[in-house]
């Protein structure tokens, strides 16, 4: 790259950061990936000069792919036995949410099958990006749907509800030693080779997800990623999403607000109704089962159940569980890959 390049790039992660801490003052969600999104992406309407190296943009999604991974803990997947039937009622629920979104997008507002495929997945936000970066999908689309449902039940929601209740937020894991972290980022870069060999859709988050959630899940290597760590990778992937914004004018997002509010109000729908289900079939207290089930955020949900008095771990467990289903699992349906480049 040339100096004006670098100044390019380095300006852009700059406002990437400077959107996310200020998304954090405002005790937004999940602030320095939709700061870092929101910022970059008002920049590059504008015609500001924005740029995203394809290699910061790997390395972006592969601190990522690991930080999410290392939230599973082996406690969570032991609560597994405990809840059976509302897990096989939580996995019902998503697989008709995104077929039921998908097929709206599609049908309805005549979205082609990797944009409504992708903007049907309800949460792993860093993930649907992940993917929408290798898809033939249009990202603009995407970012939008994900945001509206994101701020919709991850913002309005939880400040609803906790406006006159309180609680305690949950207590973080340790951070993992260095030696951990060296040893984890290298089995990561050996796993992320193999899957680029294979030719899997985004190597470099997938494989740090995988890497990440076998080690903590088996216990070998405890601890999440130093913050600033998480929140680099998070930044990183916030502004190549808002990169993707180049050329697009405020008119064209207004657009898309009709088909996002009907996907929201078919995730909601299905996870009501399929909430009501498994507290008739299992006796489960229903609000529990409600917060569980919603399609939103792992953190905010997880508060939220905190600050109503709920079991935090019957809804962490569901909703990490989920979370990593979803990384997991959507790569290998998600439609219309493209290997483009990134300049």
């Amino acid at each position: 790259m040339n100096l004006r390049m670098v100044a390019e790039t380095v300006g852009t992660v700059l406002a990437g950061l400077a959107g996310g801490a200020v998304f954090q003052a405002l005790g937004l969600p999940v602030p320095w990936l939709s700061g870092s999104l929101v910022v970059v992406a008002c920049l590059a309407m504008a015609e500001m000069p924005v740029r995203m190296p394809a290699n910061l943009k790997d390395f972006g999604f592969l601190v990522a792919g690991v930080s999410l991974g290392s939230t599973v803990t082996p406690e969570a997947v032991a609560t597994i036995q405990r809840y059976p039937w509302s897990l096989v009622g939580l996995a019902v629920s998503v697989v008709i949410t995104v077929a039921l979104s998908k097929t709206i997008l599609e049908k309805r507002f005549g979205w082609d099958t990797p944009t409504a495929f992708l903007s049907s997945v309800p949460g792993a936000l860093s993930m649907v990006m992940a993917l929408a970066a290798e898809s033939s999908g249009d990202v603009r689309r995407i970012a939008v749907v994900q945001a509206i449902r994101l701020f919709a039940l991850v913002t309005l929601m939880p400040m609803a509800i906790s406006a006159t209740m309180t609680g305690a937020p949950m207590p973080m894991q340790p951070i993992v030693s260095p030696m951990g972290m060296a040893l984890m980022f290298a089995a990561t870069f050996i796993v992320t080779a193999i899957m680029n060999r294979f030719r899997f859709a985004n190597p470099m988050f997938l494989g740090g997800m995988v890497t990440s959630t076998v080690l903590h899940i088996t216990g070998t290597i405890p601890g999440e990623l130093p913050l600033p760590l998480s929140f680099t990778g998070m930044v990183l992937v916030g502004v190549f999403s808002g990169v993707r914004f180049v050329g697009t004018r405020p008119r064209d997002l207004l657009a898309i607000i009709v088909p996002a509010l009907a996907v929201l109000a078919a995730a909601l729908s299905v996870a009501f109704v399929t909430a009501l289900m498994v507290y008739w079939a299992t006796g489960l207290r229903l609000p529990e089962v409600l917060v569980a089930f919603a399609p939103g955020g792992v953190e905010a949900m997880i508060l939220m159940g905190a600050a109503m008095g709920l079991d935090t771990l019957y809804i962490s467990t569901h909703h990490v569980i989920r979370t990593v289903g979803l990384n997991l699992v959507t790569p290998f349906f998600a439609p219309g890959r493209n290997n483009r480049t990134d300049a």
